[in-house]
């Protein structure tokens, strides 16, 4: 069921979506709607992009959820019809959920489920995918994917370490749940997404954390271009400021990686 769902949505017009706002706009200033069409094709409809059209709509929908915003529902939708399934994204939304908080997940869970209520339990892995590993048991020796990875990016941080002393308890709940997150053992949402998924929330929230989250998803195998892009698909939801303030990190990377001086 999920399949055939998918197959229409992929039918009808990704950049639309459908919002009659913005027929009254194009009445109202049509050369401005004309522009905005253009870049939005360019995010939503590209053509040979480095980071799959399935992911960038995960990124719209993080920092859609983290808005909570109404129109969560048409990119959810989309990422779904683009291939990606509602496990995929759901980690999407747990790995940003980190750094946006559980209020982005709490406000997008509804939507979760009518999809879910909606498509079946096709929908969760996709039909003839096994399922991913989930629970506790399945983060026993985690590691991240890919081989290359380091430790997650928030260790040695100092202000962790300060809460560990006065806090142990919390911060040992506190890194149990963030290992299910960044050193998943079969995760369903690669890392590398995982960390542009936090990336764009703490891109959107003007956070400098930004940095570590960005070399960590090029130490998982993104390219410099899936960087960008993600970036780029967040700001159209998020506004221009969250290129605006992630631009100086990625100048930063493409620089090191350009220079073989890459630091991770």
């Amino acid at each position: 069921m999920a399949q055939s769902a998918a197959a229409g949505a992929r039918g009808a017009n990704p950049a639309a979506h459908g919002f009659g706002q913005y027929e009254w706009l194009a009445r109202m200033d049509p050369a401005y709607d004309e522009a905005r069409r253009r870049l939005a094709d360019r995010v939503w409809t590209p053509e040979n992009p480095a980071l799959a059209v399935e992911y960038r709509e995960i990124i719209a929908a993080v920092i859609l959820g983290y808005r909570t915003y109404p129109s969560v529902e048409s990119h959810l939708r989309r990422a779904l019809a683009e291939g990606a399934t509602l496990r995929e994204i759901l980690e999407g939304f747990e790995a940003a959920a980190v750094v946006g908080g559980f209020t982005m997940l709490h406000f997008t869970l509804p939507y979760f489920i009518k999809l879910h209520e909606e498509f079946g339990d096709d929908v969760i892995d996709g039909a003839g995918r096994a399922a991913s590993t989930w629970g506790p048991a399945a983060q026993s020796g985690a590691t991240p994917t890919g081989g290359s990875s380091t430790a997650p990016v928030s260790r040695g941080m100092r202000e962790w370490a300060w809460l560990d002393k006065v806090d142990p308890g919390y911060d040992g709940a506190r890194r149990h749940l963030t290992s299910f997150v960044w050193t998943p053992n079969h995760p369903a949402l690669p890392v590398r997404i995982r960390e542009l998924a936090a990336a764009a929330v703490l891109a959107f929230r003007a956070f400098p954390t930004l940095d570590g989250h960005l070399r960590r998803a090029v130490r998982e195998g993104a390219s410099m271009m899936e960087l960008v892009e993600a970036m780029e698909a967040a700001a159209l939801p998020g506004g221009f400021p969250v290129l605006h303030y992630a631009l100086p990190f990625l100048m930063k990377l493409h620089d090191e990686i350009e220079a073989g001086a890459f630091k991770a």
